[in-house]
C-alpha cells in the first residue's frame, strides 16, 4: 500500500522522527523495540478487506398486477370435472385448493371469478421400449448382453381455466338484462331467490389457459417385455389414478399461480445476503460478526402478515453501525472503498426489505458513487423505484400487513 504522508496522523510521523533521532544513541535492542512499536501502531491502516455473503431470512407479500379495493376483495370458484377425473379427484377437493390470497371466497357475486374444467382422461396406447447393455472384458470382447424393457402408456386428457376480474385497461362491464316484455308479475315466482353468482359477462377476462392434452406413464425397467406388460396390466387402475392426481395438482398450481399473479397478496419467504467482513485480523471483524448475528436473529421475527415497525426499531443499532462505517473508512484506497461498499449495500438491502424505498434509493446512489461495484447500486436503485411505484399503486405503505 502506498502511503501519502500528508494523510499520516501526527503521532505516526513523530514516531519516525523519534526512531531517526535515537538511531545513533540507542542500542540495537532499543531500536528494534521502537521499530516493532511503530509497525504495531500503523498495522490498522490499509488492512486487507475480504467480504463474504452471510444469509438471512426475509418475508413479505408479493403485490399483484391489479389493484382491487379492499372491501371488494372476494372471489368465487366453479369446478367441472368429467367422470374419470371426478372419481379420482373429487370436485370439492379441487374447489378447496384453489385459493386467492388476501380475498374472501364466496358463492355470491364475487369480484373475481374462476372457472375450471377437466375433460375425461382416456387410455390411448402403449409402446414398448428397450435398451441393451453390453459387458466387455479387458480386451474389449463382449462377454454378455442384457436387454431392459420399459412400457410407456399414453392417455388423452384436457381442460381449461378462465379467470375473470377487474382490469385497469378494461373496466368491468355491468351486467345487462333483457327487458321483460310481459311485466305482469307471476304469483308463483314472488318468493324465488335469484342467484347473484358472478358470470363471465360480469367481468372482463383476465387470464386463461389450457391443460395438457396428453399424459404419459413409463414403468420401471424389466429384463423381460412380458414382465413389463404384466406389471402395467396388473396396476393399470392405480396408475391411472396416480396420473390423474398429479395432472390435477399440476393444473391447480397453474391456476393458483395465474390467479394470484393477477390479484393475490401472496406471502413470500426467501433468503437474502449481506456483505460482511471475513478478514479475522481486521479490527472490525468481531463487531461485524455480532452485526450479522443480530440481523439473522431479528429477521427471523419478520412476518409477511405483520407490520415491521417494531423490527425496524430493533434494527436501528445495526443500521447506525453500518452508517458509521461510511465515514470511519473514508479513504480513497481500494480496501476502504470496499468497506464502504459493504456498508452501502447492506443498508440499501435492509431498507428495501423494510419497505423504505426512498432510503434504499439513497443508499443505492451512494453505492454507485462509491465506485467499487456500481452495478449493485444500479440494481437496488431500480428495485427500490419499482417498489415505490407498486406501493403507491396499491395504496400501501408496506408489503407487510394482515390479510
Amino acid at each position: 500500500m502506498v502511503t501519502n504522508t500528508t494523510n499520516v496522523p501526527t503521532f505516526v510521523i513523530s514516531q519516525y522522527t523519534i526512531v531517526s533521532m535515537l538511531f545513533f544513541t540507542c542500542s540495537r535492542k532499543a531500536l528494534s523495540a521502537l521499530t516493532a512499536l511503530l509497525l504495531f501502531t500503523t498495522v490498522g491502516f490499509g488492512q486487507k478487506v475480504d467480504l463474504d455473503r452471510f444469509y438471512f431470512e426475509v418475508s413479505y407479500l408479493s403485490l399483484p398486477r391489479e389493484f382491487v379495493e379492499p372491501d371488494q376483495r372476494s372471489y368465487g370458484v366453479r369446478v367441472e370435472t368429467a367422470a374419470t377425473v371426478g372419481s379420482a379427484y373429487p370436485e370439492a377437493e379441487i374447489y378447496e385448493k384453489i385459493r386467492l390470497f388476501g380475498y374472501q371466497k364466496t358463492e355470491s357475486n364475487p369480484t373475481v371469478g374462476v372457472q375450471v374444467r377437466f375433460d375425461n382422461v382416456r387410455f390411448e396406447k402403449t409402446e414398448m421400449r428397450s435398451r441393451t447393455v453390453e459387458n466387455k472384458d479387458r480386451e474389449g470382447k463382449v462377454t454378455s448382453r442384457t436387454t431392459y424393457y420399459t412400457l410407456t402408456a399414453t392417455y388423452s386428457a384436457g381442460g381449461v381455466y378462465r379467470i375473470y376480474g377487474p382490469r385497469a385497461d378494461a373496466p368491468a362491464r355491468k351486467r345487462t338484462e333483457e327487458p321483460v316484455k310481459d311485466a305482469k308479475p307471476n304469483r308463483f315466482l314472488q318468493a324465488v331467490t335469484v342467484s347473484t353468482e358472478s358470470t363471465p359477462a360480469s367481468q372482463p377476462l383476465a387470464s386463461s389457459g389450457l391443460f395438457p392434452s396428453q399424459i404419459t406413464y413409463s414403468t420401471k425397467e424389466f429384463t423381460s417385455a412380458v414382465d413389463a406388460s404384466r406389471y402395467f396390466e396388473q396396476n393399470q387402475a392405480s396408475i391411472k389414478t396416480e396420473l390423474i392426481n398429479k395432472y390435477v395438482n399440476d393444473a391447480i398450481q397453474d391456476v393458483n399461480g395465474s390467479l394470484n399473479g393477477w390479484y393475490g397478496y401472496v406471502p413470500v419467504q426467501s433468503r437474502e445476503h449481506l456483505w460482511i467482513l471475513d478478514s479475522k485480523k481486521h479490527p472490525e471483524y468481531e463487531v461485524q460478526q455480532e452485526a450479522i448475528k443480530a440481523v439473522k436473529d431479528l429477521m427471523k421475527t419478520m412476518s409477511a402478515t405483520q407490520p415491521v415497525a417494531l423490527l425496524t426499531e430493533n434494527l436501528q443499532p445495526v443500521m447506525a453501525y453500518f452508517q458509521a462505517l461510511k465515514t470511519k473508512y473514508a479513504g480513497d484506497d481500494k480496501q476502504e472503498r470496499k468497506m464502504r461498499y459493504s456498508a452501502y449495500y447492506n443498508l440499501a438491502k435492509l431498507y428495501y426489505f423494510l419497505d423504505q424505498p426512498d432510503k434504499a434509493i439513497e443508499e443505492a446512489n451512494g453505492l454507485i458513487k462509491n465506485d467499487y461495484d456500481p452495478s449493485d447500486g444500479k440494481k437496488y436503485a431500480e428495485l427500490a423505484e419499482d417498489l415505490k411505484k407498486e406501493l403507491a399503486r396499491h395504496r400501501l405503505e408496506s408489503r407487510h400487513m394482515p390479510l
